[in-house]
């Protein structure tokens, strides 16, 4: 099945759960407006279902208004300067760098021979 076509039947339905959600919730406000709804459905379900298909389409517009004008899109890209400052080290702390380096290799070396040895 092509992806773009299973993306648009998706995006439809997404669509008429939206419009089904924001016909319920009408429908809880005013009561009255049931029975009509209800004859709607019954009658014709496909056209009904087109309905619910462009009031959840118009309400995903209103909800991206609302959303875009709340949280504004930045259209230039921000740019950062980072500034940094050497140090000079010095050298009895570039020794002991060393030093600890080596330490650290020898360290690891005896625990991959114990490794290896447990596993033998």
């Amino acid at each position: 099945m092509n992806t773009d076509i299973l993306l648009e039947l998706f995006q439809q339905g997404f669509r008429v759960a939206i419009g089904t959600t924001t016909t319920l919730a009408d429908t809880l406000k005013n009561p009255e407006t049931f029975p009509e709804t209800w004859t709607r459905l019954t009658q014709n379900p496909t056209e009904f279902a087109q309905e619910l298909l462009d009031k959840g389409a118009a309400t995903e517009q209103e909800a991206r208004q609302v959303v875009d004008s709340i949280w504004p899109q930045n259209t230039q890209p921000s740019s950062m300067t980072i500034t940094t400052t050497a140090i000079v080290v010095m050298p009895d702390v570039q020794a002991e760098l060393k030093d600890l380096t080596i330490q650290l290799a020898a360290v690891r070396s005896e625990i991959a021979q114990l490794r290896s040895d447990t596993n033998a």
